[in-house]
């Protein structure tokens, strides 16, 4: 399986927007290795199950926690009503987006690539290199090993959720000017919109909303009447603090902290934001998103060949 991994390091990045460096694994250990010896210099890692597919175990990594994850029931409905949702959303994204030549889109990991995929799916011809994809890793449940010395805003144990402010800085030091971008498209999930409205004011406090043009887009939970974040994001609109709002709504947020339907979670919460592929015993993607991307995305991800 390939790693990628960011840092903190300081210094321009010409050719790789999303890692700084890239190893090829070949046992969790290895896996493990790499990542430590970066140091406290890290930031987050992601693991792609391309090539020779590796079994991986931990203590969270399988266990079936989240209230979708314990009483998931196949829908057609539900995955519909999500599709539907893109697929407007895909309209409303590239009618704010249509003046940019080069646009980053902010993807933290793990709810907002599916919703990526999905509209992406609708999105007319791109030309190659317009839209270059940023997998940031911010969940707010899993921690920086204490060891590290990492410190949040607080000044406590920083958690995934501070690494949006380290994924965010190194884009604008070292990846927004030197690569060309002229716009930002983030994209989210929005359940009570709590992260999606934190991660907006950190792009704001940070300067990114100053550097280029900022686009928010989101699928809203129940149609959007749990969230809380619609007016304040509206208002920074408004006031061309941020490009431009957009979002839809669907029924359910089926992906939001389902692992299995995500395809993506973390070994263990205490090691820090290190994402990593949620496999069966025969290194096959569970049934829950197998049955997810056929119906929302159109197609079920492929494992990239052996080279």
């Amino acid at each position: 399986m390939k790693l990628y991994i960011r840092t903190q390091e300081p210094g321009d990045r010409r050719d790789h927007v999303q890692f700084d460096h890239c190893f090829e694994v070949g046992s969790q250990d290895e896996w493990r290795a790499r990542i430590e010896a970066v140091g406290d210099r890290i930031i987050t890692s992601v693991l792609k199950p391309t090539g020779v597919r590796i079994p991986l175990a931990g203590p969270h990594l399988h266990k079936r926690s989240h209230p979708h994850e314990r009483h998931y029931t196949y829908d057609l409905a539900i995955h519909e009503s999500y599709r539907a949702a893109a697929e407007k959303l895909a309209r409303a994204v590239e009618t704010a987006i249509a003046g940019s030549r080069r646009c980053l889109v902010y993807l933290p990991l793990r709810g907002a690539l599916p919703i990526w995929r999905a509209v992406k799916r609708y999105l007319r011809e791109i030309p190659a290199g317009r839209l270059v994809e940023y997998h940031a890793v911010t969940s707010s449940f899993v921690m920086y090993p204490d060891a590290l010395e990492i410190r949040g805003k607080g000044c406590g144990r920083a958690s995934g959720r501070y690494a949006n402010i380290l994924e965010l800085r190194r884009l604008r030091d070292w990846c927004i000017g030197p690569m060309g971008f002229d716009h930002l498209l983030y994209v989210d999930e929005i359940v009570s919109g709590g992260m999606l409205r934190g991660h907006v004011n950190e792009m704001i406090e940070l300067g990114v909303t100053a550097m280029l043009p900022v686009t928010v887009a989101a699928l809203a939970d129940a149609f959007g009447t749990r969230s809380k974040a619609n007016g304040h994001l509206n208002r920074l609109a408004a006031q061309r603090t941020i490009h431009a709002f957009v979002w839809e709504g669907c029924h359910t947020l089926v992906s939001e902290d389902q692992k299995f339907t995500l395809g993506t979670h973390y070994v263990d919460h205490e090691f820090g934001p290190h994402v990593v592929p949620v496999l069966t015993d025969t290194l096959e993607w569970f049934d829950e998103k197998v049955r997810f991307d056929r119906d929302v995305v159109g197609a079920v991800e492929t494992f990239d060949p052996v080279e």
